[in-house]
């Protein structure tokens, strides 16, 4: 089997934060770029073809390449046009405030806009601005509203006043209104008109009213073209906040459908209006922006390109693109209606044509996901001056989603080198390169990849995490039922009960049913061969680097550990986190600089080895039994000779060899001394891995350094207490109350 030695970029945990956040797929900051520093030159030209985060050509622009990138979506085009033109804020409240100083008769937009969400204080009375409404979905008015007086101090939620029904009925039958808000957009078959209809239902009338009032102001208005942008772009963020799809309370939520919640908040829209300035600050220099045929220069820049002109022989005008660069979105009905939506309220229904496939589908999966990756890269690599290469981030990953894209590449021509993934992070990283698909080839070895799986990784995991590990190994076998360019709608289903069937075997595997807090994991029956657990090589990585360096960088740590082990290996972020907790501190100064803690040094380690073996021999003497002590394994036994209590001192939290080697039953005691610091380390390892903490049910036991230390300072201490207090301070992150004595 070809060997994945795909190496996960790590970003420190650190995402772009853009406007529409929520709909857009997630980016980490620093990973195209460090891709592309290491597989391509400063100006060289890239390709988006899918051009589903503006963030990423705005990334890779910065650091000196070109990027051709598709502008399928009128509003992530828009978005794409205002940061990169890195907007002063003052310019950007200028144009703002144009808008708002609009007069109506005598009153100006910007006051008609604040009345409709003033509410009185409860305490004071002083009329103030409302932050919110809180609705019950299918409620004829708000159930509460939202405010921070500034006079009194008073905050929180408070029961609806009279005050804020009049304010409703101000706005007047939503009738008008809607009808033009639909007007504005409104094209197509019956289903598009369906699709914008329960798009504009996700808006409250005074939403509604706001929206209208503004566009109306807006179309009147002389502005220049750069300052009409910037209005714009301001006008997406109210047209976000505007909808109901804002879960109250507030929580992180990524709406794929156009469902309100069943409790949501009703944003102040002249607040989110006023405030929207610091969202477009992302960027502190220009990145040029172009539109095809005119290719970015050299230095980097970004040229906007039609999707349909992928087909044109001329697309890449002599200067064929290095690689394709880009993120994979997950297949998101709600933000497509809704970019068509506000597309129309912006530039009326010609706009909202490049999204009308959108507007007439009615489902997705990961077959049709699979579809439209294959219709798209086969335009880009089926070309004389194609790409030899393409690196891919699919985030808020899931295994359907990722056999998805793994057989739409190779259906599109492109042919897996490598995969990392991390599905704590929901975050997969992949690498083609341009290959003839191949004829039909025999089907792979689930079996065979799923031992050699285990084999490497050396210790349990959980169904996602082997089934994902078995997506990747198809693709870079190339092991696609019916042959690379079939993509069959069963494929998934009949991939899923294979693995299951295999991991059901008894013969095969052991499964370990869940707990309270995790999920089942599977083992081999016969784990002969096996490497030493995963979790275990990690943490001895980590604590070589921080005894060679002493401090690190947070990314540093990750980027190196990420390398030691590739592919299906890759660490999860939450491990290497414990691991450091366990052996360093963050630094006061520096909070993502990890600095090894004095006390976890080689010399003072062997210190606390010396004190904990020479308390533990001496206490086995005093209580009569005779003392062996060899290689940090002390043996206690009575005058027969008969082994009663085994002490194993550990400075590390690599415990499985031990445990797994050795059978603690009958009335053998067996401890594992071992370092505080590892308790949490301890703790991860045994949620994580169910079969060593189902060997540990068999009479072992944990003893911390800082516990025995106290043991021994007992008044009266005896063979009786002493066994009483063994056990007292499980490998817990929280202080033991024991400690409370001191």
């Amino acid at each position: 089997m070809p060997e994945n030695r795909t190496v996960f970029i790590p970003s420190g945990g650190s995402y772009y934060h853009p406007p529409l956040e929520r709909f857009l797929p997630p980016l980490p900051t620093g990973v195209v770029v460090a891709w592309l520093e290491a597989n391509t030159q400063p100006g060289d030209l890239i390709i988006d073809p899918l051009g589903a985060n503006p963030l990423l050509a705005l990334e890779a622009a910065a650091h000196g390449r070109g990027v051709l990138f598709s502008r399928n979506n009128p509003i992530l085009w828009l978005m794409l046009e205002v940061l990169a033109s890195a907007p002063a804020a003052e310019d950007f409240q200028d144009a703002v405030n144009k808008l708002l100083l609009t007069r109506q008769g005598d009153q100006r937009l910007d006051e008609l806009l604040a009345s409709l969400y003033t509410t009185p204080c409860a305490e004071c009375g002083q009329l103030i601005q409302a932050e919110g409404f809180v609705w019950e979905q299918g409620a004829g008015q708000p159930a509460l509203r939202v405010y921070q007086c500034p006079h009194c101090g008073d905050q929180g939620e408070r029961p609806v006043a009279p005050h804020d029904l009049d304010n409703l009925r101000r706005v007047g039958a939503s009738g008008l209104h809607q009808a033009r808000a639909l007007h504005r957009v409104m094209q197509g078959g019956d289903y598009e008109r369906e699709s914008i209809a329960n798009a504009l239902a996700c808006y409250l009338p005074r939403a509604v009213f706001v929206v209208m009032t503004i566009i109306n102001r807006l179309d009147g208005l002389e502005l220049s073209k750069t300052a009409r942008r910037l209005v714009q772009a301001a006008l997406v963020c109210l047209f976000d906040d505007a909808s109901s799809l804002w879960h109250w309370p507030s929580k992180s939520h990524r709406f794929l459908q156009l469902s309100p919640p069943a409790r949501f908040l009703e944003k102040n829209l002249w607040l989110s209006i006023n405030s929207c300035v610091s969202r477009w600050r992302m960027f502190e220099h220009v990145i040029p922006v172009s539109y095809w045929p005119n290719l970015p220069a050299g230095g980097g820049g970004i040229c906007l390109y039609q999707r349909k002109l992928a087909e044109n022989e001329r697309l890449f005008a002599g200067r064929a693109p290095r690689a394709v660069v880009t993120v994979f979105p997950r297949p998101n009905q709600a933000f497509w209606t809704l970019s068509a939506l506000w597309s129309g309220w912006l530039w009326g229904r010609k706009a909202v044509a490049p999204m009308r496939s959108a507007l007439s589908r009615r489902a997705y999966n990961w077959h049709w996901f699979a579809q439209a990756v294959s219709s798209t890269i086969s335009r880009i690599s089926g070309r004389t001056d194609s790409p030899d290469r393409a690196f891919g981030l699919l985030p808020l990953l899931a295994p359907n989603l990722y056999l998805g894209l793994l057989a739409g590449m190779r259906a599109g021509g492109m042919q897996l080198t490598g995969a990392a993934a991390r599905l704590e992070t929901e975050l997969a990283q992949c690498e083609w390169q341009a290959g003839s698909t191949s004829a039909q080839s025999p089907e792979l070895d689930f079996a065979e990849a799923i031992r050699e799986f285990f084999r490497q990784r050396g210790e349990p995991a959980d169904f996602q995490t082997i089934l994902t590990h078995c997506l990747t190994q198809m693709a870079l076998n190339e092991r696609f039922p019916g042959g690379a360019r079939t993509i069959d709608e069963g494929l998934f289903r009949n991939t899923q009960h294979k693995v299951a069937a295999i991991l059901d075997d008894t013969r095969f595997a052991r499964v370990f049913k869940p707990s309270v807090s995790a999920t089942s994991r599977w083992w081999l029956a016969d784990e002969r061969d096996c490497r030493l657990p995963l979790s275990e090589r990690v943490e001895e990585q980590i604590h070589q680097l921080l005894l060679q360096r002493g401090a690190l960088e947070l990314l540093n740590i990750e980027k190196s550990i990420c390398a030691q082990f590739p592919g299906s290996l890759t660490p999860e972020e939450e491990l290497i986190h414990i691991c450091l907790e366990s052996y360093a501190l963050p630094s006061t100064s520096n909070p993502l600089l990890y600095k090894l803690l004095p006390g976890e040094t080689t010399g003072s380690r062997l210190k606390d080895l010396d004190e904990i073996t020479r308390m533990l021999v001496s206490h086995g003497q005093f209580f009569g039994f005779k003392v062996n002590s060899e290689d940090n394994l002390i043996s206690w036994l009575d005058g027969n000779g008969k082994l009663a209590q085994c002490y194993h001192l550990t400075i590390t939290a690599a415990i499985c060899q031990t445990v797994l080697s050795r059978s603690g039953t009958g009335e053998v005691r067996q401890i594992i001394v071992f370092p505080g610091s590892r308790s949490r380390l301890l703790e991860y390892r045994l949620r994580m891995d169910p079969r060593l903490a189902e060997a540990l049910e068999s009479g072992w036991q944990f003893l911390k350094f800082r516990y025995l230390r106290w043991m021994v300072t007992r008044e009266n201490l005896d063979l009786k207490l002493w066994t009483s207090l063994l056990g007292g301070d499980p490998p817990t992150w929280d202080p033991p109350k024991q400690l409370q004595f001191f």
